[in-house]
């Protein structure tokens, strides 16, 4: 895990020093070990920078940028490539030799061997460039689920690029965009190729980007899930197994120490499982909040009692909740108003000072397996009729209702449903935008840009279950993961989202996963023989926190601290005067407390961004 970032100049004219400098220096906390710059070229005006965190090959020698073949190939990389081993003895077999033991010149090796279809052959989590100069061309790709980010920003001189957008201030100069905070108050994160600041875009999940001296950029696709719902009914798990114990397996190498997150939910229980064969005393890190009932220390204990871990755990008032939401917000390159910043930030600080420099998560199985209970809702009734009408008709039907409802949105834009009826406040979206042409322009813009990671082959719940796995996972909580582990120089690592066992899950019929209305029954029938049967069927809280109580008991301090956000610079595109006067006269009373929050985050993450 680490930091990148990147220019490479179309014109005659020089890199400034100082800004490759800036930027490295805003990502300085995603890798302590080791910082870099290096023009890579003799011909074009290209250079690479690289914050390390020592992970694999700690020697210096594994140091980034990192050149190959007598410095026709330069390789700055963000992540890890968790069959590198595998790769290097491929790669060996063909006659080409390694001087380190990293993953990193796997890469480099891979590329020389398959071109720019070595992507096709890593399995891991990766954002990198990789400058060729021979080919005159700037290689970047970001792994096939979007686990790790790429920030880019692009004119008709430069390309500039980094891990976080915030590292890209020299060009955006902190200017928000208008769709990136429309998007942000509909979904509670900024998806898609859309950045909260104007110019900088995102490069997607499973996408490489050809960048040539001339200014020509090319971008394309190379995976996606081919196989849905293959097998006719359920078959035996034991492949499945095989592939859950291959990738925590994978995903445990490292040169130094391992810890997990263990929620007391399956997901993070099956990993520990899991991976305590292999780690001996392994720490394991837990938190709960006081005073709304979600608290899962009592089974997260349990499992760790009973894997003989070094257990961890922290339990947090709603004060201590909201100072550590703020330092997360700080800490943030993108607003996102998910409390699971706070978890992630405060387990990833205990695990940091324990000298854990790799965390496992559970992450992506409630999006891999069918978890979520929204997934069960395509047996009701209701939803049955729903998905019967026609495309066509549902538009028609959706065009005779106000915009401004959330149902003639979900008539007329059916790609959204999953955002509009989960994460964020259509009501808050609704009341913000200006008038009916700005949300229709803006709806239909956003529901065109979403990406395919499959075929679903007609089948609702793959529809459902893609949707998740393509915008919310990668743009919410995979972002906030990264940005929070991060946060504490502290590597995340997510073993449920190996692609060989995504591909796999996905190859189920629908009924596998989702069940008379009962979630992720494969999974959970996979882990009962580990966590047994009162663990993985019990009431899932989700790793989290209570927002409404924390709005609730903290009405004066949520209110005041949201009074000021009509002076942040880029939302006089919004309606945010009439917003305002009617949060004054409501007093909280009835808005929705998740509105609330997401103007919260927004005003103390853009209240960080100027104080820097």
């Amino acid at each position: 895990m680490c930091g990148i970032a990147g220019i490479i100049r179309f014109d005659d004219n020089k890199i400034d020093k100082d800004i490759m400098d800036n930027m490295l220096q805003k990502i300085s906390h995603r890798g302590k070990d080791h910082s870099q710059i290096d023009s890579v070229s003799s011909k074009v005006s290209i250079e690479l920078g690289h914050r390390r965190l020592s992970i694999i090959d700690l020697s210096d020698v594994a140091a980034q940028p990192m050149s190959y073949d007598n410095k026709s190939i330069w390789l700055i990389f963000n992540g890890e490539i968790y069959n590198y081993i595998e790769l290097r003895a491929e790669l060996l077999e063909h006659g080409y030799k390694f001087r380190t033991e990293s993953d990193t010149e796997v890469i480099i090796v891979a590329y020389k061997h398959w071109g720019e279809k070595c992507v096709e052959h890593f399995n891991g989590m990766y954002a990198f460039a990789l400058w060729d100069e021979i080919n005159k061309q700037l290689f970047c790709a970001r792994d096939q689920l979007g686990i790790k980010p790429f920030y880019f920003y692009q004119t008709d001189k430069f390309f500039a690029f980094a891990s976080e957008s915030r590292a890209l201030e020299q060009f955006h100069c902190n200017k928000l965009d208008a769709d990136g905070l429309a998007a942000y108050f509909l979904s509670s994160y900024v998806p898609a190729e859309l950045s909260i600041f104007e110019g900088v875009k995102k490069l997607l999940p499973a996408h490489t980007m050809v960048v040539k001296p001339s200014g020509e950029i090319e971008t394309k696709k190379y995976w996606q899930i081919n196989k849905v719902s293959v097998y006719e009914d359920s078959t035996s798990t034991e492949d499945i197994t095989a592939l859950l114990e291959q990738a925590v397996l994978r995903q445990i190498r490292s040169d130094v120490p391992v810890g997990a997150l263990l929620s007391g939910g399956v997901d993070s229980g099956m990993i520990v499982a899991l991976a305590s064969k292999h780690i001996n005393n392994m720490h394991t890190y837990s938190v709960g909040f006081e005073g709304a009932g979600i608290n899962e220390l009592k089974s997260a204990a349990a499992v760790a009692n009973n894997y003989s871990t070094l257990h961890n755990e922290r339990s947090l008032d709603d004060t201590e909740a909201i100072k550590f939401l703020n330092l997360a917000l700080e800490n943030l390159s993108e607003p996102v108003a998910d409390p699971a910043i706070i978890p992630s930030l405060v387990l990833s600080e205990m695990a940091e000072k324990d000298g854990v420099k790799v965390l496992l998560s559970g992450t992506g199985g409630d999006e891999i397996f069918g978890g979520y209970e929204r997934y069960a809702q395509g047996k009701t009734i209701k939803r049955k009729l729903f998905n019967l009408v026609p495309k066509k008709l549902k538009f028609l039907i959706g065009k005779l209702l106000p915009l401004k409802t959330k149902l003639s949105a979900l008539l007329r834009y059916p790609s959204l449903e999953m955002m509009l009826t989960t994460n964020g406040s259509f009501d808050l979206f609704s009341k913000l935008m200006l008038d009916e042409k700005m949300t229709k322009d803006f709806l239909f813009n956003l529901s065109n840009s979403f990406p395919s990671s499959l075929d679903d082959k007609g089948h609702l719940l793959y529809k459902n279950m893609n949707f998740d796995a393509s915008v919310y996972m990668p743009d919410g909580i995979l972002y906030l993961f990264d940005q929070m582990t991060m946060a504490n120089t502290v590597e995340g690592r997510v073993p449920l989202l190996d692609t060989d066992l995504v591909e796999k899950a996905f190859m189920f019929p629908p009924s596998s996963h989702v069940n008379s209305g009962r979630t992720k029954v494969l999974f959970r029938n996979i882990a009962e023989q580990y966590l047994g049967h009162e663990h993985v069927w019990q009431q899932k809280h989700g790793f989290s926190g209570p927002v409404p109580y924390w709005i609730d008991h903290n009405r004066d301090y949520f209110l005041e601290s949201i009074r000021h956000i009509n002076d942040i610079p880029g939302l006089e595109s919004l309606d945010i005067k009439k917003y305002l006067k009617l949060l004054e006269k409501d007093k909280l009373n009835t808005i929705d407390s998740f509105a609330i929050f997401s103007l919260y985050c927004l005003c103390k993450w853009y209240d960080s961004l100027v104080a820097e």
